[in-house]
């Protein structure tokens, strides 16, 4: 790993997480953040070998210098860590319950990217069933 770094791998692809991370990035005041595209999964592999079988699609993932893997919100409450600028928001993501309830909502906002204003074909609304006509 690269000496105080923390890398975070996420989808590329999706308007709303590249969003996301260049607001994360803009304060990172310590040039601390380190962004890897998911979507190059090979060169993601090569780089991180822990990350197989990771699923890239409904969560990012941050590697700590000291190799430790975060994903979803671990990941995101990892990165909130990095920077001075952040470290304001650290109590309320560790408040009781915040490590069941935090991996609720984020998986609930990756579920629904977009709402959130991701634009990219991955992260489309679900298709609306229709009820079936009666004869």
């Amino acid at each position: 790993m690269t000496g105080s770094m923390l890398h975070l791998i996420y989808d590329g692809q999706c308007t709303f997480c590249r969003r996301s991370l260049r607001v994360c990035v803009a304060l990172d005041v310590r040039r601390r953040l380190r962004l890897h595209d998911a979507t190059d999964r090979e060169a993601v592999l090569a780089r991180f070998p822990t990350l197989a079988g990771a699923d890239f699609d409904n969560a990012m993932f941050a590697v700590a210098p000291d190799g430790r893997v975060y994903r979803g919100f671990f990941a995101f409450r990892r990165i909130l860590r990095a920077s001075p600028l952040t470290w304001p928001l650290l109590p309320f993501f560790y408040l009781p319950f915040s490590g069941t309830l935090g991996p609720r909502v984020y998986a609930w906002v990756a579920r629904n990217r977009y709402r959130f204003g991701c634009e990219s074909t991955v992260c489309e609304a679900p298709a609306r069933s229709t009820p079936s006509s009666r004869s």
